[in-house]
């Protein structure tokens, strides 16, 4: 992958903050957890971390290509 545009270097900058959000999203939650003694909101807090580690792993993925392999479509 040759020099990365401005724009490209933006667009994987904000790839890395929105993983970082969703790991953050997932420490929230998971700190919840202890706070509820109620079986439904536990499995409700779980569901959401769940789904927070799946986008993570979405996002991280298109980090990593963008990253690595450069398919921008946008390329000048």
């Amino acid at each position: 992958m040759g020099v990365l545009t401005a724009r490209q270097e933006k667009l994987l900058a904000l790839f890395k903050i929105a993983v970082e959000s969703e790991k953050e999203a997932q420490n929230n939650y998971s700190a919840m957890l202890p706070f509820s003694d109620d079986p439904a909101i536990k499995r409700i807090i779980e569901g959401f971390i769940s789904e927070e580690k799946r986008h993570e792993e979405k996002l991280l993925k298109i980090y990593n290509d963008l990253r690595t392999i450069g398919e921008f479509k946008d390329a000048t």
